[in-house]
C-alpha cells in the first residue's frame, strides 16, 4: 500500500472527499511547498492533513466519543485553507509548473503526473463552489 493525498472540501462542517489517489502530489509535496513559498502563495504542506494517517498508524488511538470516522475528526480539528485561497494556491502552482516545465524526480521526470493531478484537483475544487474550506488528507 502506498501513501497518497486525497482532496477534500468542508461544507457546513461536513467533509466531502474526491477519493482519488494523488501519489505524485504526495511524493513531491516538499518541492510543491518550496515553489509555493517562492511564489508567495500559501504553504502546500500546511494543507496536508495527517488525521487519517495518524488513526491508521496508531493502533491505540481511538476516535473521540460520538465520532464514527476520521473525516469527522478532520472536520473539527484538521488542517484547512479557505477555498478561495486554495484555488489561488493550486492555480498558481499549476501555471508556474507548466510555464517553467518544472522537473519532478531525479531518475524519471514526473512533471506530467504532477500537472495531471493538480489539474484534476482543481476540477474537483472548482466544482465544489459551496465549500468553505479545502485540504489534502494523507491516506495510507
Amino acid at each position: 500500500m502506498s501513501t497518497v493525498l486525497w482532496a477534500n472540501v468542508l461544507r457546513d462542517g461536513v467533509v466531502r472527499s474526491e477519493e482519488q489517489d494523488r501519489g505524485a502530489l504526495y511524493k513531491h509535496a516538499d518541492k510543491l511547498d518550496a515553489i509555493a513559498k517562492k511564489l508567495g502563495l500559501p504553504s502546500f504542506l500546511s494543507i496536508c492533513d495527517s488525521t487519517d494517517a495518524r488513526y491508521n498508524v496508531d493502533e491505540d488511538l481511538e476516535l473521540p466519543e460520538g465520532m464514527e470516522s476520521t473525516n469527522e475528526v478532520m472536520a473539527v480539528s484538521g488542517a484547512w485553507l479557505a477555498r478561495t485561497d486554495a484555488l489561488s494556491l493550486l492555480e498558481g502552482l499549476l501555471t508556474h509548473i507548466r510555464a517553467e516545465k518544472t522537473r519532478f524526480g531525479l531518475l524519471s521526470n514526473q512533471h506530467d503526473a504532477v500537472v495531471e493531478e493538480l489539474d484534476g484537483v482543481l476540477g474537483f475544487l472548482r466544482g465544489e463552489s459551496g465549500a468553505e474550506k479545502f485540504n489534502f488528507a494523507i491516506v495510507m
